[in-house]
Formats: structure tokens, C-alpha cells, sequence
């Protein structure tokens, strides 16, 4: 039977800091430098594919980018993203299933020895969850926060990714009901860079970045010479030769804009005011 109480006390140790986390798309743009940004698709509830997006990186690196040597978070007071702030409870979970995520988390090769999820309660260690609610004030905060920013992703291009993967028939068969397509934000990039002329331009500075930063990886991956590295840098070559058609065609221009008020929505969802000036294209200023 698994313990429905389970305590929780961080000991910033860093070793669920093991790879990138789930990320939204502005916490994406606002690290552009620093994650390497994916689109994850997995089978969901019902047979409605569940998007999210998310950081990617090779497995020999071992840590998300941003965390140090000592096993703190760089980015800690640089928008940190919502999911670092939720872990170890997940917001794709109902209250009343937190305990079952936790034990699951304890168990995991990640937490071993860390000391910090405890199935019951101890003594200066806070309960964190009982009773299928979540007891401690500030991870209910962090939860609220994050479940409205992961409806906003919905919102923004939740529902037209869906529309367009599920046309182009690059879903999970009907009936599958688990694992996990690793995919370039090219789709989610098409439908954001739709709405406007200044998310078209946010788009193309977010592809030039992400393309140096992921030849950078692959560089760094080619020097490390691990086998195990080889997969994720086919697909990162992969990621490459994407952006680079996505580039040249949103560089054409032609935005159909979407009605004012959706544009104005996703401008501010992006945070695109001002846009900065394109490396690639010094003749062209920031609306």
C-alpha cells in the first residue's frame, strides 16, 4: 500500500538537477543561450496527444545545463523555471496523486541518497503532502502557478500543434499509450510566429540562437567522444537542418496576422517588445 503522508525538505544538493527540465515556451525564450529547447509528445488520456516542451540535452552531461559545480541552480533568481519550483510534486497530476509521484521519486535513481522525500513523517522534516491535498502553502502556490501557465501553453499553441502534428500524421497510433517523441519546437515556432510581425521576428532570433548554441553542443559532444552521445547528436544535426528551413522561411515574411487581440495575447505571452535586431540581417531594426 503506498503512504498517502510524505514529508519533503530540500537539501539543495542537486541530484534531481539531472537533466533539463519541462519548460514553457517564454522561460525557453528567456534561457535561449543557455537550453536547448524540444517538443515532447507522449501518449495522453483518451487518445489526445499530451504536448509539452522541455530542454534537451545529451545523457553524458549528467545535470540540467543550469545547475553549478556545487549543485546550485545559476539561474536560481534569473526566472527560474515554474517546474524546478513544483519539484518533486508534478502539476500534470491531480492533488490526490502527489503521494503516489513522491514515493515513486523516492525510490528513483536520482533521489538515492539524497534523504529528502520521506514516506510518512519525521521529525524537522514538513509534510508535504496528506490526505490527497497538498499541505504546504507555498508548493500549493507553486502549483496554482504553474497549472495556469501550462493551460496558457494550451491557449497559445497547444491546440493548433495538435491540429498540425495530428494532419501531417506524426501522432502516436491510436491505442498507444506510452512513450515519448522528441521533436524541434519547428511547429510550436509556425504557429507563435503566425500571430505577428514582431512574434514572426521574435521566432527567427530564437532560431539564430538556438543554432549556435546547438552546434556548440554538438561540437562539445564531438570532443567528448561517447557512444552514448551519438544518437542525440544525429538528432540535434537533425534540429539544425529544421531551423534552418524554418529560417529561411519565415524570413520571407508573409504573416497572415491573427486578429488583434490574439496578437496583442501572444505578443505579450512572448514578451517581444522590443525585439532585438537579427545578427543575420543588420539592415533590419525591431519594430
Amino acid at each position: 500500500m503506498v503512504e498517502t503522508t510524505v514529508s519533503f525538505h530540500c537539501t539543495a544538493c542537486g541530484r534531481c538537477c539531472n537533466s533539463p527540465p519541462v519548460m514553457t515556451v517564454p522561460e525557453l525564450f528567456h534561457h535561449e543561450d543557455l537550453f536547448v529547447g524540444a517538443l515532447g509528445v507522449r501518449p495522453g488520456a483518451g487518445g489526445a496527444p499530451e504536448l509539452l516542451t522541455q530542454g534537451f540535452d545529451y545523457p553524458s552531461r549528467g545535470a540540467c545545463p543550469a545547475r553549478r559545480d556545487d549543485g546550485l541552480c545559476a539561474i536560481h533568481d534569473n526566472r527560474k523555471p515554474a517546474m524546478c519550483a513544483t519539484v518533486p510534486l508534478d502539476p500534470r497530476q491531480s492533488d490526490d496523486r502527489q503521494h503516489v509521484i513522491l514515493v515513486d521519486r523516492a525510490r528513483g535513481s536520482g533521489y538515492i541518497g539524497a534523504d529528502c522525500i520521506v514516506p510518512g513523517t519525521r521529525d524537522g522534516v514538513p509534510v508535504l503532502v496528506a490526505g490527497g491535498e497538498v499541505r504546504d502553502p507555498a508548493y500549493r502556490t507553486h502549483l496554482v502557478t504553474h497549472r495556469a501557465a501550462l493551460a496558457d501553453e494550451r491557449r497559445q499553441w497547444g491546440d493548433d500543434v495538435t491540429a498540425l502534428l495530428r494532419a501531417q500524421g506524426a501522432l502516436f497510433p491510436r491505442g498507444a499509450t506510452t512513450g515519448l517523441l522528441t521533436l524541434p519546437l519547428v511547429p510550436v515556432l509556425a504557429v507563435l510566429a503566425a500571430r505577428s510581425e514582431r512574434c514572426r521576428l521574435r521566432c527567427l532570433r530564437y532560431l539564430e540562437r538556438q543554432s549556435t548554441l546547438i552546434q556548440r553542443h554538438i561540437d562539445d559532444a564531438l570532443a567528448r567522444r561517447q557512444d552514448v552521445d551519438r544518437p542525440v547528436t544525429r538528432s540535434l544535426r537533425g534540429y539544425l537542418a529544421a531551423y534552418e528551413r524554418l529560417a529561411a522561411a519565415l524570413a520571407r515574411g508573409g504573416v497572415q496576422a491573427a486578429a488583434p487581440s490574439v496578437a496583442e495575447a501572444t505578443e505579450a505571452y512572448l514578451d517581444v517588445s522590443p525585439v532585438p535586431a537579427l545578427s543575420a540581417n543588420p539592415e533590419r531594426t525591431s519594430p
